[in-house]
């Protein structure tokens, strides 16, 4: 019986450490595409990504995806565009978006000035016996 229990908070703990890992795309990338996606171990949302990318020009390339299980109703996703100043992060723009299909994408451009930024993506998946959400950071990129 003590095995057992072991065994199944054993488990829980490595559940929890694999689904608290933030993806994002490497500073200089040219693509939107995520540099690697959070498979989530939830019953829901199956995977969340995020990533920011700047051109030499300014122009910040913001993308944040959810995408939901079978068992997943509605996606709600805003994906929050931050500058990083005096030690705190601000928010600079946000985009939403919500969906009843297989899931849902922000994809948007902005233009900023000399700084360090980051990408904030909170999504959000309800089903018929609750909810789940999450909150993922893209890498930091300095322009």
């Amino acid at each position: 019986m003590l095995k057992k229990r072991f065994l199944s908070a054993a488990l829980g703990m490595l559940l929890l450490l694999n689904v608290s890992a933030p993806t994002a795309l490497a500073a200089g990338e040219t693509s939107a595409a995520p540099e690697s996606v959070v498979s989530i171990q939830y019953v829901y949302i199956n995977q969340a990504s995020t990533s920011l990318t700047i051109s030499s020009s300014g122009t910040a390339t913001v993308y944040g995806y959810v995408q939901k299980t079978p068992a997943g109703k509605n996606i709600y996703l805003t994906s929050t565009l931050q500058r990083y100043s005096n030690g705190t992060w601000s928010n600079v723009k946000s985009w939403s978006k919500s969906s009843t299909s297989s899931s849902a994408s922000v994809l948007e451009t902005y233009q900023v000035s000399s700084g360090t930024y980051r990408v904030e993506t909170y999504y959000y998946v309800s089903g018929d016996g609750g909810y789940e959400s999450g909150t993922i950071y893209s890498k930091t990129v300095t322009y």
